[in-house]
């Protein structure tokens, strides 16, 4: 998962980034390929989506921050908030994607 491999944040990125965040934060790899395989099985009747590796790295980090009740009342993340997660990475290796969710991201976009 070498997208997610950054180590610290770009300083020519946080130049611009800067300007309209107020935080910022890591995440660990644990829960790539399980958000990975959930987003591919779908819940709650919800669509069924391919996403990659990096493409989970705001859902993860949102859950994180949630799961954490001072980093959730610095983001103001209650029960009432509204978070908007943009994932823009589909299964860029297939190979990995497969590893990661158990089944072919093939598969599933022939299904969907």
């Amino acid at each position: 998962m070498a997208g997610l491999s950054c180590g610290e944040v770009s300083l020519i990125a946080w130049d611009i980034l800067v300007l309209g965040a107020d935080h910022f934060l890591t995440i660990n790899d644990d829960p790539v390929g399980p958000l990975m395989a959930r987003l591919a099985r779908g819940s709650n009747g919800g669509a069924r989506i391919v996403a990659g590796e990096a493409a989970v790295a705001g859902l993860a980090g949102c859950i994180a921050a949630r799961s954490d009740a001072e980093l959730s009342r610095m983001l103001e993340l209650d029960d009432n908030a509204r978070v908007l997660v943009f994932g823009t990475e589909g299964a860029t290796d297939l190979d990995v994607y497969r590893q990661l969710v158990g089944n072919a991201a093939d598969g599933l976009i022939k299904t969907l």
